[in-house]
C-alpha cells in the first residue's frame, strides 16, 4: 500500500520510467527499503488501471522505447487524501522468533536462548551494515541532513530496539528455567508500555 504513494508522489510533475522510479526511491530513502522490479511495474500496472497514473510510450533516441509515467489530476488528489489522513498505527508485533519460541515452548531453556542467541547475531550483523552505510552519508549529515539518512536511522533504531528486547526475553529465560516463557514484543505496537515479555498471563493460562 505505501509503494503507490511513493510512486505517486515521485511521479507528481514529472515522468519518469520503471528504472528511474527504483533508484530514484533508493537514492532517497537507503539501502534499508529496497525496490524490485516486479513490484514497480505491478503498481504501475494497478495505479494506471485506476486512473491515478498514465502513461506513454517514449521512442526516444539512442535507447530502446519505454514508458514514461506521470501522475493524473485524480492521482494527485489521491495523494493529497493519504497525506491529509493520520499516520497509521503501528502494526502488530509479529516476528519469526515468537512462532520459534511457541514450538519451542516446552523444549529445553537453552534450546530457546539458542534461538535468541541466533537471533541477535542476525540483528547485530545487520546494525553492523546499516552504520557502515550510514557513515558514508556523514558530509549530509554535517549539511542538515537527508531522507536517506533519517530513514538508515530509522532502520538502525529499530534494530537495536529489537536487540534490546531479545536481550531482555533471553534475561528472563535463565531467570525463570522452569516457566514456558513466551515474550510478546508490547512495546512495538504500544501495548503494555515497558515492553515487557510476558510469560504465562492469566489468559494464556486459561486457554491451557
Amino acid at each position: 500500500m505505501l509503494l503507490r504513494y511513493a510512486i505517486l508522489g515521485l511521479l507528481d510533475g514529472q515522468e519518469l520510467h520503471g528504472y528511474r522510479i527504483k533508484t530514484a526511491f533508493e537514492e532517497q530513502v537507503g539501502p534499508s527499503w529496497s525496490l524490485n522490479y516486479g513490484q514497480i511495474y505491478q503498481t504501475l500496472k494497478d495505479l494506471r488501471r485506476g486512473g491515478l497514473v498514465e502513461g506513454r510510450f517514449d521512442r526516444g533516441t539512442g535507447h530502446v522505447g519505454r514508458w514514461m509515467y506521470t501522475t493524473t489530476a485524480k492521482g494527485r488528489r489521491a495523494l493529497d487524501t493519504w497525506l491529509s489522513r493520520s499516520p497509521r498505527r503501528p502494526q502488530s508485533a509479529r516476528d519469526e522468533i515468537l512462532i520459534r519460541l511457541l514450538v519451542l515452548d516446552r523444549k529445553e531453556i537453552e534450546t530457546r536462548l539458542a534461538q535468541i542467541a541466533s537471533q541477535e547475531q542476525v540483528y547485530n550483523d545487520y546494525v553492523g551494515q546499516l552504520t557502515a552505510a550510514r557513515k558514508l552519508h556523514d558530509a549530509e549529515v554535517r549539511e542538515g541532513g537527508s531522507l536517506r539518512m533519517l530513514a538508515g536511522d530509522a532502520a538502525i533504531f529499530q534494530a537495536e530496539a529489537h536487540l534490546r528486547w531479545l536481550a531482555h526475553c533471553a534475561k528472563l529465560l535463565k531467570r525463570k528455567p522452569g516457566a514456558h516463557a513466551l515474550p510478546t514484543k508490547a512495546a512495538a505496537n504500544g501495548r503494555n508500555g515497558g515492553g515487557e515479555c510476558v510469560v504465562d498471563s492469566p489468559k494464556m493460562k486459561a486457554a491451557r
